[in-house]
C-alpha cells in the first residue's frame, strides 16, 4: 500500500498542474520494557542498517546476538533481534498515545523519566498490576507461590481470579502483583511528582516549491533533478513515521509562483522547501517573513539570502574566510608534522582564492610550505620531499586534466620511497569512481560541503529503496538531487516534530545523521536567519576505504 501511495505521488509529481500529498503518519509504539529477543527474517533490500533502525539497535548490538554475522545478509536469511535500550522519552511530544506509546512532559516541559512513565502506566487502570510472570513448576500451590513473592493467598487470587476455580496446573502462568505496600510506595512518590501532561500530535504542515516543470513535454535535467529532490523528501517522510511524524506534504510548480502565494491554505505552513530561481527566492522570504513561516532555501548560495530574516534556513553555503580558517585549522591538527608542497599548475581554472586562503592560515600559524611549477616539478620535488613525514600536495587546479598531469607525474618520478599524499577540491568527486586506484595510491583527501560514500551500506540501501520505489535511478549529478531532498526531509521534518516552537531556539544545538548534506545551522548575525555552516573532510586511504568526518 505504501508503495502504491508513493508510485502515485510519482505520477502526480509528472503530469499533475498543482500537486497537494497528505500523508498521515501514526505513531510507533515506544515499549518501556523488552523481555523477549525477536527473530526476523531477512527480506529483499532489507541491510543491517536498515534493520539497526527498524527495532532500534546498533549494528554490532545485531553482530553479538548473530555470531559470524557479516553485513553481507541474504533474503530468507533468520536473525536474531536483540532487546532495545530504554526507550527515550522526546522533550517535546506530538506523537499518538496509547498504554504502550506513552510520552510524558511536564508543565515545564521538563522530560520525564521512563520509571515515572512506568509508574503512571502501572497505575492507569486500576490494581492490582503485574509485577512479573510465574510459570507454575510440578506440585507447587498458592501457599508455595505467595511465600516465595512475599504477597498474601488472596493478593495472588485476585491478580488471578481463574485460580478460584482451577487448580494450579504445571506449566501455567500466573501474575504475580505488587504488593499493597509496594504499591502505596508507588502512590506516595506520584503525589510528590509535578502533573503529567501528555500532548495531542500536530502535524507538520510542508509545502516544496521548486521547478517540476510539469509544462514540459520533455523533461530537462534540472526538471528531473528536481523531480527528484522532491521524491527524496518522500522517502523520508515515508521512513520518518517509525519516529511518530504526521505531516502535510504540499507541493508546487514554481513556475506559477505568483499563483501559488495567493492559495490560501500556503498561510497554514510551517515550513517552506525552495525555490531555485534568485527572484522567486525573494518572493518566498517576504511571504514567509508576513506569516511567520520558516523557509528552507535549498540550492542558492546567494550571500545576502539570510540578512534580516530570521525565519530563514540557507543550506548551501559559500566559502568565507572563517570556514576556510576552520577547515585549515582542522586538517593542520590532524596533519601536525606534515610537509607541505603547493604546485601551480597553471590553468585558467586555477582555484587562487583557496590556495591563497590556505598559504595565509600557515603563514599566520607559522607553518613552513614550498612552492613549485608543475613545469619544474621534475626537477625540485625531489629535492623538497621529506623523509619519514607525510609530504602533502596541493595542486592549484581542481580539473580532471590537472589531476591526471600531476598524478601521471607523481607516478613517472618513481616517489615510492616517500609518503606523499593529495589535498584537492569538492570538484573530484565527479571523477572519484573511474580513478579510485589512483585515489587510495595517494590517499587523496578534500573539503566539501556535500558528499555520498558510493561503498556504504546506507548508500546501497538508499539507492535501492529509490529505484523499487520510483522506478528508476537518481540522475547522476553531484551532489545526488534525491538525497539532498532526504537528508533536507529529515533535518526539519523531525526536529521540527520534537522540538516543535523550540525549534528556532535549539537549531544550533540540532545535528544531523545526513547521508550525503551534512547540516548545521547558525545565526549569521544576531539579526539574520540560519546558515549551514557542515563541512565534511573526505579522505581515500590506501587500505580501500573512505573516511569522511563532520567538522
Amino acid at each position: 500500500m505504501r508503495m502504491k501511495a508513493i508510485r502515485r505521488i510519482k505520477s502526480i509529481v509528472r503530469y499533475g498542474c498543482i500537486m497537494l500529498v497528505a500523508c498521515h503518519l501514526s505513531a510507533p509504539a515506544i515499549i518501556m520494557a523488552q523481555t523477549v529477543t525477536t527473530r526476523h527474517e531477512v527480506k529483499s533490500g532489507e541491510t543491517l542498517y536498515s534493520l539497526s533502525r527498524k527495532y532500534g539497535v546498533t549494528i554490532a548490538d545485531l553482530q553479538k546476538a548473530n555470531p559470524g554475522l557479516t553485513e553481507n545478509i541474504l533474503a530468507g536469511q533468520i536473525l536474531n533481534i536483540p532487546n532495545p535500550p530504554a526507550a527515550t522519552i522526546p522533550t517535546t511530544v506530538q506523537g499518538q498515545v496509547n498504554r504502550q506509546d506513552s510520552h510524558f512532559i511536564n508543565p515545564e516541559g521538563v522530560q520525564a523519566t521512563a520509571e515515572s512513565a512506568t509508574r503512571h502506566a502501572m497505575l492507569a487502570e486500576g490494581e492490582p498490576q503485574c509485577k512479573t510472570m510465574h510459570e507454575v513448576k510440578k506440585k507447587e500451590t498458592l501457599y508455595g507461590i505467595s511465600g516465595l513473592y512475599g504477597i498474601t493467598i488472596d493478593e495472588l487470587i485476585a491478580a488471578n481470579p481463574q485460580l478460584k476455580q482451577e487448580k494450579l496446573k504445571k506449566g501455567t502462568t500466573i501474575c504475580i502483583p505488587y504488593t499493597q505496600a509496594e504499591l502505596a510506595e508507588m502512590r506516595a512518590v506520584l503525589e510528590d511528582e509535578e502533573e503529567i501532561i501528555v500532548k495531542e500530535p500536530v502535524p507538520v504542515n510542508v509545502a516544496v516549491i521548486m521547478p517540476f516543470g510539469l509544462r514540459q513535454e520533455k523533461k530537462t535535467k534540472e526538471t528531473i533533478t528536481m523531480i527528484d529532490f522532491y521524491e527524496g523528501i518522500m522517502l523520508a517522510v515515508s521512513e520518518l513515521k517509525r519516529d511518530g511524524l504526521i505531516c502535510n506534504v504540499m507541493a508546487y510548480d514554481e513556475e506559477q509562483i505568483d499563483s501559488i502565494l495567493a492559495l490560501p491554505q500556503l498561510k497554514k505552513t510551517n515550513i517552506i522547501i525552495g525555490a531555485k530561481e534568485q527572484n522567486n527566492i525573494t518572493k518566498l522570504i517576504n511571504y514567509t517573513e508576513q506569516n511567520n513561516i520558516s523557509l528552507v532555501v535549498p540550492l542558492s548560495s546567494a550571500t545576502s539570502l539570510v540578512n534580516n530574516t530570521r525565519t530563514v534556513y540557507q543550506v548551501n553555503q559559500k566559502m568565507t574566510d572563517e570556514t576556510y580558517n576552520r577547515a585549515f585549522d582542522s586538517f593542520t591538527a590532524m596533519h601536525p608534522y606534515a610537509n607541505y608542497i603547493f604546485v601551480n599548475i597553471e590553468e585558467q581554472a586555477d582555484k587562487i582564492d583557496y590556495v591563497v586562503h590556505m598559504k595565509n592560515y600557515l603563514n599566520s600559524e607559522n607553518v613552513s610550505y614550498y612552492s613549485t611549477n608543475f613545469q619544474e616539478l621534475a626537477d625540485q620535488l625531489p629535492e623538497l620531499l621529506a623523509e619519514g613525514k607525510e609530504n602533502i600536495i596541493i595542486p592549484s587546479s581542481s580539473t580532471k586534466t590537472a589531476f591526471d598531469r600531476l598524478t601521471k607525474k607523481l607516478t613517472d618520478l618513481e616517489l615510492d620511497a616517500y609518503d606523499i599524499d593529495l589535498l584537492g577540491y569538492p570538484d573530484w568527486q565527479t571523477f572519484a569512481d573511474k580513478e579510485e586506484e589512483t585515489f587510495r595510491r595517494y590517499n587523496c583527501m578534500f573539503f566539501t560541503s556535500f558528499y555520498n560514500n558510493p561503498n556504504s551500506d546506507e548508500t546501497y540501501s538508499f539507492n535501492r529503496k529509490f529505484r523499487a520505489t520510483f522506478g528508476r535511478d537518481q540522475f547522476n549529478t553531484y551532489p545526488h538531487y534525491g538525497m539532498l531532498g532526504y537528508d533536507i526531509a529529515n533535518f526539519f521534518l523531525m526536529h521540527m516534530y520534537i522540538e516543535g516552537e523550540d525549534f528556532a531556539a535549539n537549531i544550533e544545538n540540532l545535528e544531523s545523521n545526513s547521508l550525503q548534506n551534512p547540516l548545521h545551522f547558525s545565526h549569521k548575525n544576531t539579526w539574520s536567519g540560519f546558515v549551514n555552516n557542515a563541512m565534511m573532510f573526505v579522505r581515500y586511504n590506501d587500505d580501500g576505504t573512505i573516511s569522511s568526518k563532520q567538522l
